[in-house]
């Protein structure tokens, strides 16, 4: 285990592998896609297409498929309140989004 390799308390490795956005606790797939459920972006329907994404990957929030292709979580804003609902797959942004893009989007990464 980490914390016993460093002789650190389990803890404060938690501690900071929870305070920082760059690290996860649940493995990361090929294609990360996370859904900004901000504000702007909830309010026109950002709920709906994370809906949906959960629906045709048969994941949850922060799970990877078996396969790890694909990951998915929510953000709470990207700074692209002008596009809402957003969301990313690694770096690319989709924005101006219905649940209806979603067989779209996840066909360019082979799903």
């Amino acid at each position: 285990m980490i914390a016993e390799g460093m002789n650190v308390p389990l803890e404060k490795v938690y501690g900071v592998a929870t305070f920082y956005a760059q690290f996860a606790l649940s493995p990361k797939g090929e294609y990360d896609i996370s859904v900004c459920l901000g504000t702007a972006c909830y309010v026109k329907g950002a709920g709906d297409v994370f809906d949906k994404l959960k629906e045709m990957l048969g994941i949850d929030a922060d799970e990877c498929t078996a396969d790890g292709k694909y990951s998915l979580s929510a953000c709470r804003c990207i700074g692209a309140c002008g596009l809402a609902p957003v969301l990313t797959v690694n770096s690319d942004v989709y924005g101006n989004l219905t649940a209806d893009d979603v067989p779209g989007i996840l066909e360019k990464y082979g799903k």
